[in-house]
């Protein structure tokens, strides 16, 4: 992007954080105002001509450069007659007291009026829900629905009657989309969020909800389709650039790995250096790739660049508890605890801090007030099915995972933790069906198909089990010696000797890379059971002589091999 290109993705960040703010949306106002400070610093020079060009254009009223929708004389004057009953509100509804925001607004005719009206209705109803539904994993904690859906749903479905059948406001479209995402009609929500991001790229807030009604990657790819061919995100620099967070965010959610991924996160690095969410997106690409240590460096420059920043830092001790760094897990559990005890993220941090130390019942109290806390901190939810698998509890474990799965269906390892769950039950049926929705959602993760190749082993499955562990060795830059055992046990299942010998063979070789391990060992015995069967004497003695790893009856049973071997060989010799 050249100069002028920057002023006026400058220009819409700093309109969009204030109409956010005007509107409520604070979350997406916040994102918007950290891009716009995370941009790359104009020089002393280049701020004084931004400072007069502004000064120009509020003395003009020019309107031309605003990426808000134009709005008629009428509108203005109807915002003019709102005006003191918008202050009023907007004063209630920084005080949380929405249903009276709601009442005052009764009657008020402008876009942001009523917004705020329908708005301030949805929290409330939102508030009563999470009332209603009590403590985590209670009886009542499940499908309790907003109150106050139907209500809005109405009301909008009035407006937009008396609007020619289609909503001409960019917010009160992005309302509606949320309307219908919590009412399960998913279609028209991502129909409206898709409107409301045409007329104003800018609500981060709708892209977020747009990421969460897709179900699949190529719902997702469609999307990005139907994005990059409309003409607005074609001529405008400052649209692409949000559709290319968007496209960034969507590879994140689907586990999607690309080297077009990384370009786009350099070009949006050099555009925003300062932007603490492109190096998490970074760092997040790091995590995916299981390549630990980048993403703890790229979070350690996060966490100093900006140290009572929480956003994220919950997937920063994830990272932490993944590597067994207990003291500086600690240190951010401690850390989290002095910014705000009360964040989502807190108690995440420090519900793994408790899981590392094996408190699996603190972690899982931790767990459960970050669900209080926030309801949308959905990885709690997987998070405390893997302490309940721990704990031997497998029918909360699941319940758990079945809440992971129903707030966001594309998290794999809540499909993945109900397929173990179901496994240690023995109920080999429904442990493969989740294992294998999981692997759709990661389909390159080597674990993934061992865990389906292990279910179909179970389930007699021998053809199934060969492809899956075949699949798990071609996505995998490592080769497995437990995954060429058991590939050979398969084939020996099937009587194919030939095939046997090749993966014994294969498993074996890894023993000069790794050193030995049981399967290496059970390989080497196979090896030389086969040898004595074919009267190949030197082969067995070899093969057997050099087994120093396994069990006491393995060792014994090579022993006896190598004796046997070497009165052979010593028979031959006399002969």
């Amino acid at each position: 992007m050249d100069f002028t290109e920057e002023l006026a993705l400058r220009d819409a960040l700093m309109e969009s954080a204030k109409a956010l703010r005007d509107h409520h949306l604070h979350q997406a106002s916040k994102w918007s105002a950290e891009a716009l400070n995370g941009m790359k610093p104009l020089t002393e020079e280049q701020r004084f001509a931004l400072y007069q060009k502004r000064s120009q254009k509020n003395a003009s009223e020019d309107s031309s450069h605003s990426f808000l929708p134009k709005t008629t004389p009428d509108c203005q004057l109807q915002r003019f007659y709102d005006m003191d009953k918008m202050t009023l509100a907007s004063s209630y509804f920084a005080c949380k007291e929405f249903d009276r925001c709601s009442a005052v607004l009764k009657g008020c005719k402008s876009d942001t009026a009523i917004f705020l009206r329908l708005y301030s209705l949805y929290l409330s109803g939102e508030r009563k829900r999470d009332l209603d539904s009590g403590a985590v994993l209670s009886e009542n904690d499940k499908n309790l629905q907003n109150p106050n859906l139907s209500d809005i749903s109405k009301q909008l479905s009035q407006l937009t009657d008396a609007s020619s059948g289609r909503l001409a406001d960019p917010f009160l479209l992005y309302l509606a989309g949320v309307i219908a995402l919590c009412s399960k009609d998913v279609s028209r929500a991502r129909e409206f969020l898709y409107q409301s991001l045409t007329l104003y790229p800018f609500n981060w807030g709708c892209w977020k909800e747009l990421l969460s009604s897709l179900t699949n990657f190529n719902d997702a790819s469609t999307f990005l389709l139907r994005f990059s061919r409309n003409s607005r995100f074609t001529e405008s620099k400052c649209y692409k650039v949000m559709l290319l967070f968007f496209e960034i965010i969507i590879h994140q959610e689907f586990f999607q790995t690309s080297s077009e991924v990384v370009n786009d996160l350099q070009f949006l690095e050099e555009l925003f250096p300062s932007f603490s969410f492109v190096k998490v997106q970074q760092a997040l690409v790091s995590y995916n790739a299981l390549d630990y240590v980048t993403a703890e460096n790229i979070f350690d420059s996060v966490l100093v660049a900006d140290p009572l920043r929480l956003d994220d830092m919950d997937t920063y001790s994830n990272i932490l508890y993944v590597m067994e760094k207990k003291s500086k897990l600690a240190f951010l559990a401690q850390h989290t605890l002095r910014v705000d005890p009360l964040r989502s993220e807190t108690c995440c941090v420090v519900a793994n801090y408790y899981s590392l130390k094996f408190d699996h019942q603190k972690a899982i109290m931790y767990y459960k007030r970050a669900l209080a806390l926030n309801k949308k901190c959905l990885s709690a939810w997987t998070l405390m099915g893997h302490e309940f698998v721990e704990l031997k509890n497998s029918h909360a474990a699941i319940e758990s995972y079945r809440r992971a799965v129903d707030a966001n269906n594309k998290d794999f390892r809540a499909w993945y933790g109900l397929g173990q769950a179901y496994e240690v039950l023995d109920m080999n049926l429904y442990s493969l069906y989740y294992y294998q929705r999981a692997c759709a959602l990661r389909p390159m993760d080597k674990r993934m198909w061992q865990a389906i190749g292990n279910c179909s082993e179970k389930l007699n499955e021998y053809e199934d089990a060969i492809k899956s562990y075949k699949k798990a060795l071609s996505v995998s830059t490592e080769v497995d010696p437990v995954i060429m055992y058991k590939l050979a046990n398969l084939y020996e299942e099937k009587g194919d000797v030939k095939n046997v010998k090749y993966y014994m063979l294969e498993c074996l070789k890894e023993e000069e890379v790794e050193g030995a391990t049981d399967e290496t060992s059970k390989a080497r015995l196979w090896l030389a059971k086969h040898e004595m069967e074919m009267e190949n004497w030197q082969h067995a003695y070899n093969y057997a002589s050099e087994l120093m790893h396994g069990t006491s009856h393995d060792i014994e049973e090579a022993r006896a091999i190598v004796r046997e071997a070497g009165e052979r060989l010593r028979e031959q010799k006399a002969d």
